[in-house]
């Protein structure tokens, strides 16, 4: 193998492994992006909705202004609705778990209380304001 060979190919490596740090590098930013900014907020799915809007649509500000009060409107119907499943799910899940806690061991219940705090932190993590965690319950 010559000389000029040998650095040709130490060159393919470098450039390989250059291109996998800076994907990973892309990858990473993403993820981290996502995880601080998290699901849209009330607030933020308007302006969203409107900016989505002015630019897939190319709108002018005349159109803009014109459709800010109908994308406001079905925001806040969204917002209503988001906040009514909110209260749905957690009712049937706390239905489910005075259902379950009965039939369980007082060791059992506890790991089910601990669960469910892991549970609640998580959320709390992804930027959702879960109400707090209850007492567990009393064992039998």
């Amino acid at each position: 193998m010559n000389g000029a060979l040998k650095w040709k190919l130490a060159f393919a490596f470098l450039l390989v492994f250059v291109a996998g740090l800076t994907t990973g590098g892309l990858l990473h930013s993403l993820h981290v992006r996502r995880l601080f900014l998290g699901p849209p907020h009330s607030g933020e799915v308007g302006e969203r909705m409107r900016e989505h809007l002015r630019r897939a649509l190319d709108l002018t500000p005349e159109q803009a202004a014109k459709i800010a009060p109908i994308v406001d409107a079905s925001s806040a119907k969204l917002e209503t609705i988001r906040m009514e499943t909110a209260q749905r799910v957690r009712n049937a899940m706390e239905e489910s778990e005075r259902q379950i806690a009965p039939e369980l061991t007082p060791e059992q219940q506890k790991k089910l209380h601990e669960m469910k705090l892991h549970h609640h932190k998580i959320l709390m993590h992804h930027g959702f304001t879960p109400p707090p965690p209850d007492s567990p319950s009393p064992s039998p």
